[in-house]
């Protein structure tokens, strides 16, 4: 289970003791800017990026990142959070795609157990390299079997964190439980107020 004080449990799937997918990789990267947090932007060196992989399964991948790779991070980070954020398919394409050919994200057909076969993106690499390639792969996937409905940014202003929609009736609309809870605070004073605002009749 991640530290409370490196992210959102919500951010990603409950820990069942299996690493982090890509997908929630890519969350916890964008996410690395978040405007509720305190600095900001905790990607300004590697170690709280390193310090999520470690925490979600991936201590090779953090082992491999070093201070040289963070611009390249930034870079990413921004064209997956204009993904994440696409409002048309175009748009989506538009951000991803560039990723994807300039990182080689070419999939590779891999043998599983049992005879079984399936397609990764960079696999058995490590390091910001493969993280460029793998990332936009997997929401590239997903957006490709589930669509855009699925992925989705905070609304409970000023944060901005993104998010997968896993809810069954696909109508999540915050990032984690924090987030929900202050805007039903929000609502609930807006609520509260309303009265007052309203003139009394006239006699």
């Amino acid at each position: 289970m991640p530290a409370p004080a490196l992210f959102p449990a919500d951010w990603i799937r409950p820990a069942d003791g299996t690493p982090a997918d890509d997908l929630a990789l890519a969350v916890l990267l964008v996410n690395s800017r978040d405007d509720m947090a305190d600095p900001p932007d905790r990607l300004t060196s590697v170690d709280w990026f390193a310090a999520v992989l470690n925490a979600t399964g991936h201590p090779g991948q953090a082992a491999a990142l070093s201070p040289a790779d963070v611009p390249g991070l930034r870079v990413l980070r921004e064209g997956l959070r204009a993904t994440f954020t696409a409002g048309t398919a175009e748009a989506a394409a538009a951000a991803v795609n560039p990723l994807l050919l300039a990182a080689g994200a070419i999939p590779v057909l891999v043998a599983g157990p049992g005879g079984s076969a399936g397609l990764a993106v960079a696999p058995g690499a490590a390091g910001a390299g493969a993280l460029a390639a793998r990332l936009p792969a997997a929401v590239a996937g997903f957006i490709a079997q589930h669509g855009l409905r699925r992925l989705g940014s905070c609304a409970a202003g000023p944060c901005a964190c993104v998010f997968v929609d896993r809810t069954r009736a696909a109508n999540r609309r915050y990032c984690c439980d924090l987030c929900n809870d202050r805007a039903a605070a929000s609502a609930y004073r807006r609520r509260q107020s309303l009265p007052h605002q309203i003139p009394p009749p006239r006699a």
